[in-house]
């Protein structure tokens, strides 16, 4: 089996890394490294960590504040393991993770990024929902690569890769704030095979201060970059890109109309209908943003196991 490298990047992380690092050093595989980056944080992280050094698994290293992508690509350099996982500071691994995912490799030599399912986790650790993914039998990689640039179905916790991917397609864009994974996820896309287990072998905690919430404009933003770096990289998806586009706008409209900013929500909207004219859930949210966030609070508080009727309105 080959030797891996875990990477554990930590941003202030101290209410919640102690129990990531407990679910990554009870995995039943235990020929690991865990690496982890503390990129500049200010709180407590550091002494959490070190509550956990006495296990020689554990590596831990502090750079100032670079943003998560450096923080992720100098995890990678650092490692030495010929295959590599992600762990954010917030979430879980399930004890079999490294097992399930090291034996799928050796059965599909081929396979060179192996992904899950996972759990989505409230910060008390309860269970939210089991994400409702379906990965469909892609007939080439033309059609891998056009169905992630829609819509991203790996999750960045739930994947194990090889070294020699980012040998070859190099690291996660610094320029993007926390979005880097869609990226790179869609260059090995073109060029590597990529396998799927539907297990939820992770659990992604859900709360208001992951960066994906607190920073969600800037997040959009890094969308927006990937759609003009994936058109460059391959020219067959500019038949998709009105799409995508539109779906980015209609997300970013349902941002702004969250913050109370109407008018800025309804131009974002007009974007979208411009790129998807038959896209008609941003046409009713521009006609009547009051009604339309009205039913997006009511979505958004509703359990995930009744919220079917409403699914139309995500993005």
């Amino acid at each position: 089996m080959q030797n891996v490298s875990i990477v554990l990047t930590c941003y202030n992380g101290a209410r919640w890394i102690s129990r990531a690092i407990e679910s990554i050093l009870v995995q039943t595989y235990e020929d690991f490294e865990l690496v982890i980056v503390d990129d500049g944080s200010t709180d407590s992280s550091k002494e959490v960590v070190a509550s956990h050094l006495c296990d020689k698994r554990v590596r831990y290293i502090y750079q100032e504040n670079s943003g998560f992508s450096s923080a992720v690509n100098r995890g990678i350099k650092e490692g030495s393991g010929s295959v590599i996982g992600f762990i954010g500071q917030d979430d879980l691994w399930m004890p079999n993770k490294l097992e399930l995912q090291l034996k799928y490799f050796s059965e599909h030599k081929d396979v060179d990024l192996i992904h899950s399912n996972y759990c989505s986790i409230d910060s008390e650790g309860r269970i939210i929902e089991v994400r409702d993914i379906k990965i469909p039998n892609f007939s080439s990689k033309k059609k891998v690569v056009e169905q992630l640039f829609l819509n991203n179905f790996i999750g960045f916790e739930t994947v194990l890769v090889k070294r020699r991917c980012f040998d070859e397609v190099g690291y996660f864009d610094e320029q993007m704030v926390g979005f880097s994974d869609h990226d790179i996820w869609l260059r090995i896309a073109g060029s590597f095979n990529i396998g799927y287990l539907d297990l939820p072998l992770v659990e992604k905690r859900e709360h208001e201060f992951q960066l994906s919430k607190v920073r969600i404009e800037a997040v959009l933003k890094d969308e927006f970059l990937m759609v003009k770096k994936a058109i460059d990289r391959y020219p067959f998806l500019k038949r998709v890109e009105g799409k995508k586009l539109a779906s980015l706008y209609y997300a970013w409209g349902t941002v702004l109309l969250q913050k109370g900013n109407n008018k800025k929500a309804k131009q974002k909207f007009i974007r979208a209908i411009k790129c998807q004219p038959a896209k008609l859930k941003a046409t009713a949210a521009y006609i009547t943003p009051a009604l339309y966030t009205l039913m997006w609070n009511h979505y958004r508080k509703t359990a995930p196991e009744v919220r079917t009727g409403l699914k139309w309105l995500e993005g």
